[in-house]
């Protein structure tokens, strides 16, 4: 599917596109999504030598994100469970390009020539292959605001999600994390845990969300239209968290309809009951600060 680019032509007039994935599986994935071609040298195999700069500098850029996170991946998380079952679809900026600033906050080594990457993407396929686990989404204006154009998380997601063939994904993520809003952007996320006593951070949203061609136009053309919501969950609302994971527990569906709503020190996140959808929606009006209770 071709879709059209006009808003994000400052970042494909200065950032490239890569891919990294084992050949097995490059072979299965679309090198020219949403109409943009992936140059042949800038697919790289984990499982080569060569490779080993650029992918050092792809796990630089994921420790700046989520390190201060407490989320830092090992090496070997990073081969064994991203790389090697799945692949990494991104924007890069030639290191010439980079500006001194940011070549020191990311430590580029003097003699580095190649490209440094901006924003990426990991997937990992379940064995049915119709359902893709979103494991990474980053970019670089999470930590260097300025480090590339505006829309980069937008593009990376849409454009890595065409060339995997994703039409369906699972993905977690922080309730307090902007990106949550991004996904949104894409359509409903209907939630799996609200509260994950299993992640490094409880406060952590497992989501189902479709990836398909509309998802991705919804996307990229930034829609924003007028949120149908039941009741809106803090973003630090642990005891609301905590609630909601019962209800999901016992069979009520949720979703997230939006991205949060921020109104001084108080960020919430609005959500809509699957199961009553012809219920009255509210605002984040009057009962803006009120805790949820489903």
């Amino acid at each position: 599917m071709t879709l059209d680019l006009d808003n994000y032509s400052r970042i494909l007039d200065t950032c490239e596109p890569y891919l990294v994935a084992r050949p097995a599986i490059v072979e299965s994935m679309d090198t020219c999504p949403l109409g943009v071609s992936i140059r042949d040298q800038n697919v790289f195999d984990p499982q080569k030598v060569s490779s080993g700069d650029f992918l050092n500098l792809a796990k630089r850029l994921d420790a700046m994100t989520y390190g201060p996170l407490g989320l830092r991946m090992p090496d070997w998380v990073f081969y064994d469970c991203a790389v090697v079952p799945g692949a990494i679809f991104g924007f890069a900026r030639p290191a010439r390009d980079i500006e001194p600033w940011l070549r020191e906050g990311l430590g580029l080594p003097e003699d580095y020539d190649g490209l440094v990457p901006v924003s990426l993407f990991i997937a990992i396929p379940t064995p049915n292959r119709k359902q893709w686990i979103g494991y990474t989404l980053c970019s670089i204006n999470e930590i260097a605001a300025g480090g590339a154009p505006e829309g980069l998380w937008r593009l990376t997601l849409a454009m890595g999600t065409a060339a995997l063939g994703i039409e369906h994904m699972r993905s977690t993520t922080r309730w307090r994390r902007p990106g949550l809003g991004v996904y949104a952007s894409m359509g409903p996320l209907e939630l799996v845990t609200a509260w994950t006593p299993a992640h490094d951070v409880p406060e952590t949203v497992t989501f189902d969300i479709r990836t398909d061609d509309e998802s991705r136009r919804r996307l990229l053309s930034s829609e924003n239209k007028e949120t149908h919501a039941h009741r809106y969950l803090g973003a630090d609302d642990a005891d609301g968290m905590i609630e909601l994971q019962r209800q999901i527990e016992t069979g009520q569906r949720w979703a997230i309809v939006g991205p949060a709503q921020i109104r001084g020190s108080e960020t919430r996140i609005p959500l809509a009951d699957l199961d009553q959808q012809d219920a009255p929606a509210v605002s984040a009006g009057p009962g803006f600060r009120q805790r949820f209770q489903g």
